[in-house]
């Protein structure tokens, strides 16, 4: 009797053992069956401030893009972007959008969104976002987990050099690579942050505006998001 009772454990143990663990729920059911998924972005503010005086800064201009995870995990182009500028309590203020359509890959965790932030005279900043870990790519609901933080934005003090290094990780904002129709959904948001680095062309050589150099790059951007072709 009692070898009988070992036997039965033993045997339940064995078919405990090889049925695999109860799998999770989907997030979505694009991630079940061969259809998009759907995004949506919370609304939030953050403050920006000079990191010498503490006070707000009016006039900064943030692109915060929500970017697509591609196949075997490289990061592609937008699924959303918007812009937006400080006023003079230096706050900047993003709407909620969607839901919409969005590929099966997901958004990137930790550019969903990432922000950019650019202001003549300052050094820039990006800021990405603070995803639980765990965080799936399919995850409906997008929150920037930093909203309601206040950043500080360090006045710039270097070479002209050092200045188009600043201008080079801003002008395009991060979501790349891009193709032009999608630069072209988001016309506004895009054409907003290249005329605040077109502008400061006079504070560089000159030879930065001859062809293949920064600035003639910048122009050919412009042209396509101005005109629809480059």
């Amino acid at each position: 009797m009692i070898r009988l009772l070992k036997t039965a454990a033993m045997t339940s143990i064995l078919l405990v053992s090889l049925v695999s663990p109860i799998a999770a729920a989907p997030e979505q059911p694009c991630e079940v069956v061969p259809m998009p998924c759907t995004f949506e972005g919370l609304p939030f503010k953050i403050t920006v401030i000079d990191a010498e005086t503490r006070k707000p800064l009016a006039d900064v201009h943030a692109l915060a893009e929500w970017q697509i995870h591609g196949a075997g995990g490289r990061l592609n182009g937008p699924l959303m972007v918007l812009d937006a500028a400080s006023g003079l309590d230096g706050t900047l203020a993003f709407p909620g959008w969607g839901p919409i359509d969005g590929p099966v890959t997901g958004l990137g965790i930790g550019r969903d969104p990432v922000i950019t932030l650019f202001k003549s005279g300052y050094k820039a900043l990006v800021i990405n976002n603070a995803d639980p870990p765990g965080t799936p790519e399919t995850q409906r609901v997008r929150k920037f987990y930093q909203g309601g933080r206040t950043y500080e934005l360090e006045p710039f003090r270097g070479s002209p050099d050092q200045w188009l290094e600043q201008l080079r990780e801003v002008v395009l904002g991060l979501a790349v690579p891009r193709s032009d129709e999608s630069t072209l959904r988001f016309r506004n948001a895009y054409l907003n942050r290249l005329m605040l680095v077109s502008s400061e062309r006079t504070k560089l050589p000159v030879e930065h505006q001859r062809p293949g150099n920064f600035f003639w790059h910048v122009d050919r951007s412009l042209k396509l998001l101005e005109e629809g072709h480059r």
